[in-house]
């Protein structure tokens, strides 16, 4: 690959890190200080558990119909525990951390029984 080509590749990436990170960074933020983006958790009974879904303005972009990180398809106990974890998914999605997976030792710390 010539030198040129070499150039043009490595501005071609930089250009592409730079606008994911200023898009995974940017908070939609109106003229009154206040965002555009309002998340919202709701839960949901499936077959075989509770569940949760994020709202994004009312739009559905998350669905989880089992526990997150763990194993298997079942679903959380009970409402609550669905509830405080999709939570959790929308504060990490509200600070603009990506992907906002959760773990095993939060999944502890918030007492989820799995």
């Amino acid at each position: 690959m010539s030198f040129k080509k070499k150039i043009i590749v490595i501005i071609g990436i930089l250009a592409f890190a730079a606008a994911t990170y200023i898009f995974l960074t940017k908070k939609d933020i109106g003229a009154d200080g206040k965002g555009f983006r309002h998340f919202k958790v709701v839960t949901v009974k499936g077959e075989s558990g509770w569940g949760y879904r994020v709202l994004d303005n009312g739009t559905p972009i998350i669905e989880q119909l089992s526990i997150p990180g763990i194993a298997g398809t079942g679903g959380f106990k009970d409402e609550q525990s669905a509830l405080e974890t999709g939570k959790l998914v929308e504060h990490k999605l509200q600070n603009g951390i990506f992907p906002p997976s959760v773990s095993t030792s939060e999944l502890d710390s918030l007492g989820i029984q799995y």
